[in-house]
């Protein structure tokens, strides 16, 4: 992280030299007028330090780069007005050696280039650049040199670079594709007054540029809907799923073995992760997504969050894929030992996540452009998460259907080894863990655009569809759990004859559980 700040500075650093270079050669034009410049040894950017305008057979002095030893530097301009080749040893002081210099800049070439995507922490330098070279390069309109007409000079206003423009006239530029909220296809809008100067805000005193324009205000109102919609649908599915918790915790003893079984203690760990993601959701949603400036910032914590969301993320699935694996295991293979399993299965919903979370963190942190905005955009390191994730809905996608092809089997009248009543149980359990095996996302595998046709639905739906993921698990596997249901109806009735019999003894509930029974819901 150390090394990745101090090339941050590097790199910004090269940019704000052309910039002061390019101002200093336009100043200095300015200044003495164009044949007396021809004279001087121009101001130039070589790359790593911009060398001032100098007199021939003088010494030009620059400081090294700020990054590195705090001493001087020379140059030679020699008396034909050229500049001295720097040679091998100019940024030795500066603790640089020349292969060092060459690695500058060609990195600070690859940022130059047309078309390059640097990160949005250097993109407003690097525009600010272009738009100093384009002032350096630019005359004013013909019409205005000929008639001697006062226009409103090119300027860079921190985000945008404005031409020359006439008297009356109006200037747009693009809105920036960097800011969160803006719509890089609109475009802001710039004055120039009568009297050839740019339009004034009455409040600050001080040339304004309207950028009112870039925000589509309907657009920027259904995301707030949508990010409404999510953290009411994880909330509902939060207080839902620690609802199922504390049923599964409170009513255990009550209930006997029915829910201390090895199916119910993989649903625990399930209602547990969803519950985990659900509450980091909500905090995403609220304190990120809906705040601009957090985005803006980019502040360790809510990349820190966004790591911990892919974790429980791919938790979630392996949780699912342990729920498949099991329904599998105690309805095709049988005879397994249950503690030994639920180890493994410790291991592969909690440790697995972490180490391929860890994995997809390191990878994403090294690629620059990668890690703005909260790591909020999309990354090729996501690969590493989505295909275990799909490797895993496959795996559940084949065990639903060879279970189904057993109980099938086993339910037919003819069969000499005919199903329990358990297992019929269980038949119910796996058409309804369809949804909860992550097979719904095969029904919308490509994400529209934004703005295309249909996205403002697909939004919607997924919106629903996975906010409210949790809550329709715990109904499934809590609140329709026949088990559930018998310890509450048992809790009941030992409390109605303590009420009718205060000094009666207690007696547990009997139990009749089975492991055939751990399997259905």
């Amino acid at each position: 992280m150390t090394e990745m700040i101090l090339q941050d500075r590097i790199v910004v650093d090269q940019l704000y030299q052309h910039s002061n270079c390019t101002s200093l050669h336009t100043e200095y034009k300015k200044a003495i007028g164009e044949i007396n410049y021809q004279k001087l040894c121009p101001a130039e950017f070589d790359g790593v330090s911009c060398w001032p305008p100098s007199f021939p057979g003088t010494n030009a002095t620059r400081p090294c780069p700020a990054s590195f030893k705090q001493v001087s530097v020379s140059r030679f301009c020699k008396a034909d007005g050229a500049w001295e080749p720097l040679n091998n040893g100019t940024y030795n002081p500066c603790g640089l050696l020349q292969d060092h210099v060459a690695a500058l800049r060609r990195v600070y070439g690859y940022l130059r280039a047309p078309g390059a995507k640097v990160p949005a922490k250097w993109y407003l330098h690097q525009r600010h650049a272009e738009c100093l070279d384009k002032i350096n390069e630019a005359q004013p309109p013909a019409i205005a040199q000929k008639d001697g007409i006062n226009v409103c000079p090119m300027t860079f206003d921190g985000w945008s670079c404005w031409d020359f423009t006439l008297p009356g006239d109006t200037a747009f530029a693009s809105c920036p594709k960097y800011m969160t909220g803006f719509d890089p296809t609109r475009f802001a809008f710039r004055k120039c007054t009568e009297n050839g100067t740019w339009f004034k805000h009455p409040e600050t005193g001080n040339s304004w540029s309207n950028y009112t324009t870039c925000v589509d205000v309907e657009d920027l109102q259904f995301r707030q809907l949508v990010n409404t919609l999510y953290i009411s649908g994880y909330s509902l599915s939060f207080v839902a799923l620690v609802l199922s918790l504390l049923l599964f915790t409170c009513f255990k003893n009550v209930a006997g073995r029915a829910l201390k079984c090895t199916r119910i203690a993989i649903h625990v760990q399930l209602f547990a992760s969803f519950a985990l993601n659900n509450l980091m959701w909500i905090i995403w949603y609220y304190f990120v997504v809906g705040d601009l400036d957090t985005v803006e910032k980019n502040n360790t914590w809510c990349q820190v969050l966004h790591v911990i969301l892919q974790y429980l993320m791919v938790s979630n699935y392996a949780w699912m894929f342990c729920e498949g694996m099991h329904l599998h295991l105690a309805l095709v293979v049988v005879f397994v030992k249950d503690d030994v399993v639920m180890r493994w299965f410790y291991a592969v919903g909690w440790i697995l996540p972490a180490l391929l979370a860890s994995v997809y963190a390191l990878v994403r942190s090294y690629v620059v452009q990668e890690t703005e905005r909260c790591w909020m955009e999309d990354s090729h390191s996501t690969w590493l998460l989505t295909a275990p994730v799909l490797l895993s809905m496959l795996a559940n996608l084949f065990f639903l259907i060879n279970v189904v092809r057993v109980l099938l089997t086993k339910l037919h009248p003819r069969s000499s080894n005919p199903a329990p009543r358990g297992m019929r149980k269980a038949v119910r359990a796996t058409l309804i863990l369809m949804p909860l095996f992550g097979i719904h996302h095969i029904l919308i595998p490509f994400r529209p655009e934004p703005r295309a046709p249909g996205e403002s639905l697909y939004q919607i739906f997924s919106a629903f569809v996975v906010s409210l993921q949790g809550f329709c698990v715990a109904c499934l596997f809590c609140f329709a759990n026949v088990d559930v249901h018998g310890a509450i109806r048992a809790w009941v009735r030992h409390l109605r004859r303590l009420r009718a019999n205060p000094y009666a003894p207690s007696t547990g509930p009997t139990n009749t559980a089975t492991r055939e029974a751990c399997v259905g819901l």
